[in-house]
């Protein structure tokens, strides 16, 4: 019978082990990211399980360069985890925990970002929870808040930056039925995606978007509201009902809300513009970095 104290390790064998100093694994501890079990002498001893995820905080931080606060809510809180061998290398996360790590890496507190973003702070802790989704109204006021194109908290997939398998692209599922998959890797000036809608399923409410918008509907009818302000915009905004084969350019910084008004999903390419440098700033590419593991290309 194996001896339980012949698999522990030192802080010296660890850091040996997964190629980190000993000062870093003391760093780790005081950020609580892994805490080592000790002796009655005070001696630290690295169980199997303190090594596994040693090896994952480091991975982590190797694969992705997140900071310590991005990393903490990736793992488990109860301090153990699997080998990050036994993980896919791009497992998708909640898309809670992403718009969590792009406020933390903002340098934001919750009570902060909900005043940015005009909503409430129980209402945006139960988006970083999982327990509800935003609207794609909000998701524009909450990147506009961290400065960042709305795709960057997308669940990014590919690893080619010029072609996206349709298998690859990055899902975001919002509230009032509007399901988005980004067509590019986040980089680029032209942000399409792929709208679906579904029935009675809307945008949550008007937002305005810096660059100019395209919608090109494939499939269904997609009800379109343009103009006025976010406070009067359902009795100043135009309509328009766009059909299969139809298309619409909305301009830049207008007030815009939609809905799907048929019995059906709707489905639609969507194309914005952004502007020239919008992925440039080392904020956004931070940002975006921690909140879903991909740097910007370009």
């Amino acid at each position: 019978m194996t001896d339980p104290a012949e698999s522990w390790r030192t802080i010296g064998d660890v850091a040996a082990e997964i190629g980190v100093s000993p000062q870093t694994l003391r760093v780790w501890e005081k950020q609580e990211l892994l805490v080592p079990d000790r002796t009655g002498g005070g001696q630290r001893r690295y169980a199997p399980e303190h090594v596994a995820r040693a090896r994952q905080i480091a991975e982590l931080r190797r694969r992705h360069g997140w900071n310590p606060a991005a990393i903490r809510i990736s793992l488990p809180d109860d301090g153990t985890t699997d080998p990050v061998e036994q993980q896919p290398a791009a497992a998708p996360q909640p898309d809670g925990a992403r718009l969590r790590r792009a406020r933390l890496a903002r340098g934001l507190s919750l009570a902060a970002l909900a005043r940015e973003a005009e909503t409430s702070t129980a209402h945006l802790s139960s988006i970083e929870r999982g327990l509800d989704r935003p609207s794609t109204q909000l998701v524009a006021r909450l990147t506009d808040a961290l400065g960042i194109p709305m795709s960057g908290l997308a669940d990014f997939h590919a690893t080619d930056a010029t072609v996206v398998r349709e298998e690859d692209r990055a899902p975001v599922e919002l509230e009032n039925g509007a399901h988005w998959e980004e067509l590019s890797m986040p980089g680029h000036q032209l942000e399409p995606a792929m709208l679906t809608i579904a029935p009675s399923g809307s945008s949550g409410g008007p937002y305005s978007r810096p660059g100019e918008t395209f919608a090109h509907v494939l499939v269904g009818e997609v009800e379109f509201r343009l103009g006025g302000t976010s406070h009067d915009h359902e009795q100043a905004a135009d309509t328009a009902t766009v059909g299969p084969g139809d298309s619409i350019t909305v301009p830049p910084n207008i007030f815009l809300s939609w809905r799907n008004p048929g019995d059906i999903p709707a489905r639609c390419l969507w194309i914005e513009l952004l502007p020239p440098h919008a992925w440039s700033d080392p904020m956004t590419q931070r940002i975006v970095r921690a909140a879903s593991g991909v740097t910007p290309v370009g």
